[in-house]
C-alpha cells in the first residue's frame, strides 16, 4: 500500500524512465541530475517493494509490476498535464453547481428575476442559493466556502477577500401616492413628517441620519423593521415616508402604488461592492458567475462612476 504522503513528483519520473527506457534520458527531458532520478526510483522500489526497472544492456526494461501499474500512472500524469493546456476553454454546462450567494432581500430583488430566468432556461445545471450575511461574518463565510459570493456595501475586509464596484447607489424618498409632501417637499417639511426605517442587525451606521445630522436635525421614527418590501407596503397606505437605495424604489413602484423622488437634502453616494475569496479568484464557474452578475448590475443598477 502506498504511503499517504508520498511524492507525487515521483510519478513522473517514473513515467519519463518509462518512456525514455534509460535513467540517462529521464534527468535529461525531467532537467534532474541522474543521482535525482535514481534517487527518486529507489523509493518507488521501496514503496511498491519492487525493482520496476531491470538493467538490460542500456535499457530499463520495467518488471511484471511496473508494466501492471503503467496504464494508470501514465494516464493520472496525462490527465495532470491536461490541467496546464486548454485553461481558457471553459463550458459551463459541463458544471454541475449550487452556487452560494450573500444577499440582500433588496438585491434578491433586483438580481434573482433576471438571474434566475435566465439559469433556468440557459444552464439548468447551475442552480443558486441565497441568504443574508453580517459584515462580521462575511470574510469567515467565503473563506470556509459556505458563501460563494456576497455583494454588499463597501465595507473593510483582509487580504484574502477580492472585490470589486458593482454599483454607486444613492438615496431616494418614496411616498404614498398624492402625499401631501410631493407639493411642498423642503428639508423642514421632511422632518415634520413620521418616518419607517428599514434597518438590519449589522447596521452600525446609518448614512441618511448621519447626513441630517449635519444639518443639526433628526427624523422621528413610527417604523422599524428589516425589510424595505413591508415598510414600503405600510407607507402606500399612509402618511409615512420612507428613505431607500434608489434602485430597489424604482422597482417597488412598478409594485405598489408610491411615488420615488430625490430628497431635499445631500446624502453621500453607496458603493455597493462584489466579493469573493482569493481562493475562487481562478474557479471558472465563480468567474462565470460573477461576469454574469456584473453584466445583471449594468443594466438594473445605477452605473458605477
Amino acid at each position: 500500500m502506498l504511503h499517504s504522503k508520498i511524492d507525487l513528483n515521483l510519478f513522473l519520473i517514473l513515467a519519463a524512465v518509462y518512456q525514455e527506457g534509460s535513467i540517462t534520458a529521464a534527468a535529461k527531458r525531467l532537467h534532474l541530475s541522474q543521482p535525482a532520478v535514481s534517487h527518486a526510483l529507489s523509493r518507488l522500489r521501496d514503496k511498491y517493494h519492487d525493482p520496476l526497472f531491470i538493467r538490460h544492456s542500456r535499457k530499463m526494461l520495467p518488471t511484471a509490476l511496473c508494466q501492471t501499474i503503467m496504464p494508470r500512472v501514465l494516464s493520472s500524469v496525462s490527465e495532470l498535464e491536461s490541467t496546464l493546456h486548454n485553461i481558457g476553454v471553459f463550458d459551463v454546462h459541463q458544471h454541475q453547481r449550487e452556487m452560494k450567494f450573500g444577499f440582500r432581500d433588496i438585491l434578491e430583488s433586483i438580481f434573482f428575476p433576471e438571474l434566475a430566468t435566465d439559469l433556468l432556461l440557459n444552464t439548468p445545471n447551475i442552480s443558486v442559493s441565497s441568504r443574508q450575511v453580517s459584515h462580521v461574518d462575511m470574510e469567515t463565510a467565503l473563506e470556509n466556502q459556505e458563501l460563494d459570493i456576497v455583494i454588499d456595501v463597501l465595507s473593510p475586509t483582509n487580504e484574502n477577500i477580492q472585490h470589486t464596484l458593482i454599483c454607486d447607489e444613492h438615496f431616494s424618498l418614496i411616498c404614498r401616492k398624492d402625499h401631501p409632501i410631493l407639493s411642498d417637499l423642503t428639508l423642514a417639511k421632511y422632518i415634520e413628517a413620521t418616518h419607517a426605517l428599514v434597518s438590519f442587525k449589522d447596521s452600525a451606521v446609518n448614512t441618511v441620519d448621519m447626513a441630517l445630522a449635519k444639518h443639526g436635525v433628526s427624523r422621528k421614527f413610527a417604523l422599524k423593521c428589516e425589510h424595505y418590501f413591508a415598510a414600503t407596503s405600510v407607507i402606500s397606505r399612509c402618511d409615512m415616508l420612507l428613505t431607500m437605495p434608489n434602485a430597489y424604489a424604482r422597482l417597488l413602484k412598478q409594485q405598489m402604488p408610491v411615488e420615488v423622488v430625490s430628497l431635499p437634502f445631500e446624502v453621500p453616494i453607496l458603493p455597493v461592492h462584489m466579493y469573493w475569496h482569493k481562493q475562487a479568484v481562478h474557479d471558472p464557474v465563480n468567474r462565470w458567475m460573477r461576469d454574469k452578475l456584473l453584466n445583471i448590475a449594468t443594466r438594473v443598477l445605477p452605473n458605477p462612476q
